[in-house]
């Protein structure tokens, strides 16, 4: 990344000031002890105060130690140089602090105060609020976070900078050190694991200005195996090549959404076989998932989700791996379909264009097709690899894609309506148009191929813009594509299951990872619309009834109580699917959980155990009794439900 104004001055700025202030830096990370368990929850929005105190007293039933929430800049300040009214939060805290929780705040504008807008040419007003918030709260406030998600935006409300966001880092740094010397600065929360801003943040010179580095490592619907990991690892090694290794590591928003699943774009489906395939009455069908159900199995498709698209008489089935592999050897196949979602299997993605160019048909749905490969590290275990915007596997198939990124005509997203030959098709679409986001080209056809689209819409240029569209490669003699560029939701919710069994196995792998502070997202469910992920992700409903994920929650916070440290050492075996992280609790005993992907087994675990002998419980807290064998090996169940141990280490299964 070439140096910018704004990045010279940093790098300037960072040698004086970094020296400064690391003395600052040094004894707040010596003198806090991080709570380890944070839930977000909007209690500044709760208009009644009874209910929010109730809330706060329900965070803390689930062993969660700290609430993490807006500090809205507009709420606190009316104008510039106007004095700081911090009466409403005033009464937010207390009622958090009632309750025994400590607070995160997120210091910034959600929607910036117009007269600070844009922030970087504000920033001695900006200074001044940041200032004001940590003199105000003192020590109450040990960890500030600057910011949320500002490589998006929405949130930093104009195109993401690295070096500006750089530039409100350093000033926010600086202001919060002269109001309390002691309080750790948290870089904003990025929206997924953005390596390209994070670099470009130390690129600028933003690295002293944070004490704590700060992720949303998002990775729902899929389990966090082999995900979760993956990217904490790439993250320390990225801190690393920056000389940050040795900074803690927090994750302020994590979690799966519990919602109902509907895939818009399947009632498209059944308009393209009918193109592809006129004279095909009923399809073999196998749908290649890149996420596991929650039994580690391949997820279960209704009938009902596929019925509007298949032909009566056809076959499904829903498959990854060597599964797939089979079948298609097998020649016993006439539909491929990748997930509903941007990715798609690399493992098998070479069988699959075989298929194709033997004349087979390929469905992809959901955005971008082939954008997202996903690779199969243990049976149902997928890890996503970087995006392939060459197209290097796409290419093959001969159809060109676009988005308003490589298209400045494109809309972000438009409504496209149904083409004449999906008319005749049987599609008639909607009269007022279906949102497409991501669209095809012709430009990589080759003669003989027919390209044929199912939706258009016209673009700024006044040209067509194709959002649905088959092609027939070589007439169809060598196979068909369908791709639609809906942007997808997955295949499926976690499902209120599902979320209480990924919510301990991803704390157990952040900590693993040597994550200080976990923060789900988050504790109250809006339960607005039943189809939005974003209103499904609480671990308790709208009224603050449990879901099974709050018992999770409050059973995994009470195996490993606050103050517990991790065992150095493995704890997994990805080849198996076995996973084993261990600790300390304060109170010196050796505990730890255990659970395994891609289905049950029995297993028999032997423990170095203390003379009080190992006690275990499941994923809901209840004890569990297993048998012995000869060798004194405890004999269990082990699978995607986690089972807790207390009173001895696990010897390497």
């Amino acid at each position: 990344m070439g140096d910018t104004p704004q990045s010279l001055v940093l790098r300037q700025l960072s040698l004086v000031t970094a020296l400064a202030l690391s003395f600052a830096a040094a004894t707040a990370a010596a003198n806090v002890a991080p709570e380890p368990y944070g839930v977000c929850a909007h209690l500044h929005r709760v208009r009644d105060p009874e209910f929010r105190a109730k809330e706060c007293r329900r965070i803390a039933e689930a062993g969660i130690g700290r609430v993490r929430f807006d500090f809205e800049w507009w709420r606190i300040q009316k104008g510039p140089g106007e004095p700081f009214d911090f009466s409403h939060y005033d009464a937010v805290m207390a009622d958090a602090e009632a309750a025994g929780l400590s607070v995160l705040p997120i210091i910034y504008g959600n929607p910036l105060p117009k007269w600070a807008d844009p922030i970087w040419e504000h920033l001695d007003e900006w200074g001044r609020y940041v200032e004001a918030v940590v003199a105000h709260y003192g020590d109450r406030l040990p960890d500030i976070e600057i910011w949320n998600e500002q490589n998006l935006k929405g949130f930093w409300h104009h195109e993401p900078d690295p070096a500006r966001y750089a530039e409100a880092l350093r000033v926010a740094y600086a202001a919060a050190k002269r109001a309390n010397p002691r309080v750790r600065v948290l870089f904003g929360g990025t929206a997924g694991t953005p390596w390209d801003f994070i670099e470009g943040v130390y690129e600028a010179g933003g690295g002293p200005f944070f004490d704590v580095m700060n992720v949303h490592p998002y990775n729902h619907p899929r389990a966090p195996e082999g995900n979760l990991d993956a990217r904490l690892e790439q993250l320390r090694d990225l801190m690393a090549k920056y000389g940050d290794a040795e900074k803690p590591i927090a994750i302020t928003e994590h979690g799966w959404p519990t919602h109902h699943m509907k895939i818009d774009s399947l009632y498209i489906l059944r308009a393209g076989l009918k193109i592809a395939r006129p004279e095909q009455k009923t399809w073999r069908v196998v749908l290649a998932v890149t996420e596991a159900g929650p039994d580690g199995a391949p997820p279960k498709v209704s009938a009902e989700d596929f019925g509007a698209a298949l032909p009566p008489g056809s076959t499904l089935e829903v498959c990854f791996g060597e599964r797939l592999r089979e079948r298609l050897q097998a020649g016993d196949v006439d539909l491929v379909v990748y997930p509903f979602d941007e990715t798609f299997p690399v493992d098998t993605v070479e069988d699959v264009l075989a298929f194709v160019e033997a004349g087979g048909v390929l469905a992809d749905f959901g955005g971008m097709p082939m954008w997202y490969p996903a690779r199969e590290t243990a049976p149902g275990v997928f890890k996503l690899e970087e995006q392939d915007a060459e197209g290097r596997f796409r290419n093959r198939l001969r159809v060109g894609v676009a988005a308003f990124w490589t298209n400045k005509a494109l809309p972000r997203s438009g409504a496209a309506f149904a083409t004449e030959a999906a008319l005749a098709a049987g599609f008639k679409g909607d009269p007022a148009g279906i949102p497409v986001a991501r669209f095809q080209t012709p430009e990589l056809l080759r003669d003989g191929d027919e390209f044929i689209p199912i939706l258009t819409l016209k673009d700024a240029d006044g040209h067509e813009a194709v959002g649905a569209s088959v092609t027939r490669l070589n007439g169809g003699a060598n196979g068909c594509v369908i791709f639609c560029g809906i942007l997808g939701r997955g295949l499926q919710s976690a499902g209120e299951d599902g979320q209480a069994r990924y919510l301990p196995r991803a704390m157990a792998i952040a900590f693993a990872e040597g994550v200080e502070h976990y923060c789900w997202y988050e504790f109250r469910s809006p339960e607005n619309d039943p189809l939005y992920s974003e209103d499904h992700f609480g671990i308790v409903h709208r009224d603050l009834s449990p879901k099974p994920a709050f018992q999770a929650c409050r059973v995994f916070t009470k195996m490993r109580p606050a103050g517990s440290v991790q065992t150095p050492g493995p704890w997994r075996d990805e080849a198996r699917g076995l996973y084993f992280p261990q600790w300390t609790r304060p109170d010196g005993v050796k505990a730890g959980i255990i659970w395994k992907t891609g289905g049950a087994e029995r297993l028999a675990l032997r423990f170095e155990a203390a003379p009080s002998g190992i006690t275990f419980r499941s994923l809901a807290g209840r004890i569990m009794r297993p048998e012995r064998d000869a060798a004194g090996a405890y004999l269990l169940p082990v699978g995607e439900d986690p089972i807790y141990f207390t009173g001895g280490s696990l010897a390497l299964p």
